[in-house]
């Protein structure tokens, strides 16, 4: 995972609720596009992603109901990441900016990531 320049951060967001995705702008101008369901699929807490010799609950194969994809907020932890809050309950993942930057799905990214393969 790359490491962000410091001054590069989130400056706002969106929570697009008709296109399920959120929708982060950054200071250098780049939009992040993730969608809330890879968003909750790399939920790096221990519950999901796991911790030492624990397997997490979360697989790609995992069931999503529309409780664990509906995202209400966002909560700013301290100047590194966003913690989301979901429809379920679930707040314990917290997504530093560098993987959130990394797990941008707009074509750009999408076309960079594929380059870089």
């Amino acid at each position: 995972m790359q490491h962000l320049p410091p001054d590069l951060v989130p400056t706002s967001y969106e929570l697009d609720e008709d296109q399920n995705v959120l929708r982060l702008s950054w200071s250098d101008g780049h939009e992040s596009i993730i969608s809330y369901e890879a968003l909750r699929r790399a939920c790096p807490c221990a519950w999901c992603a796991g911790e030492g010799n624990f397997a997490g609950t979360m697989t790609p194969d995992t069931p999503l109901t529309a409780e664990m994809t509906t995202l209400y907020e966002l909560v700013m932890v301290g100047r590194y990441g966003l913690t989301p809050i979901w429809g379920d309950g679930h707040k314990t993942g917290i997504y530093t900016y560098e993987r959130l930057r990394a797990m941008c799905e707009c074509d750009a990214c999408r076309a960079e990531q594929a380059a870089s393969e």
